[in-house]
């Protein structure tokens, strides 16, 4: 009667192991878990805080290669200043303007045609968004991302999760810079440098 007691206890006591370790695993899962939704989140902030709600549709242009002259041109045509890394010896500037006034600045090797499908190639978005700099604000703090003070008062912040790409805004501009680059953590030092500039 004692062994088969004895033997009743043994599994109750291996399940109960069991189900501590599953535990253990969850809560070592956490803290992973847990830096995965901040960063999904600070992206998603981030993508949905581009969209300028009401503003009426422009007529879409590009993608197309430009000078630097028509790219001031189409600065003013629109409204509100288009940021690029400036001008760059045996690169090509293709522009891209969306209806709802996104524009795209791609800095393209000589050679390659407007709309080249390759991803690898610098490239500046200016996005038309109310409260840029509020909404950039509300996400600069934390362990999954970098952020620093710009000239001007402006703000970059750059998220871990994407080491490419930073955002810039700044206080009253009633738009957000985006700076894509290939190369991990190039975008943030352009920007540190100063080179994420207004065209014209």
């Amino acid at each position: 009667m004692q062994e088969a007691t004895t033997a009743a206890r043994r599994p109750r006591a291996m399940e109960s192991a069991a189900q501590e370790q599953r535990r253990s695993d969850s809560f070592t899962l956490l803290p992973l878990g847990a830096a995965v939704l901040v960063a999904a989140a600070i992206v998603g902030w981030l993508v949905l805080h581009h969209r300028q709600p009401s503003r009426p549709a422009l007529v879409a242009v590009g993608p197309v290669l430009v000078s630097a002259e028509q790219l001031t041109s189409e600065s003013k045509s629109l409204g509100h200043k288009v940021y690029w890394a400036g001008p760059r010896k045996d690169w090509s500037y293709e522009l891209t303007v969306t209806e709802s006034g996104r524009a795209y600045v791609r800095y393209l090797p000589r050679g390659a045609a407007a709309g080249d499908p390759r991803a690898s190639f610098l490239t500046v978005g200016t996005y038309p968004a109310a409260s840029a700099f509020v909404n950039l604000k509300k996400v600069s703090t934390g362990p999954a991302v970098h952020s620093n003070l710009l000239p001007n008062q402006g703000l970059m912040v750059a998220p871990k999760s994407l080491p490419k790409s930073v955002y810039i805004a700044y206080p009253n501009a009633a738009y957000q810079v985006e700076v894509y680059d290939a190369t991990a953590g190039a975008a943030r030092r352009m920007a540190l440098n100063g080179l994420i500039q207004p065209v014209g």
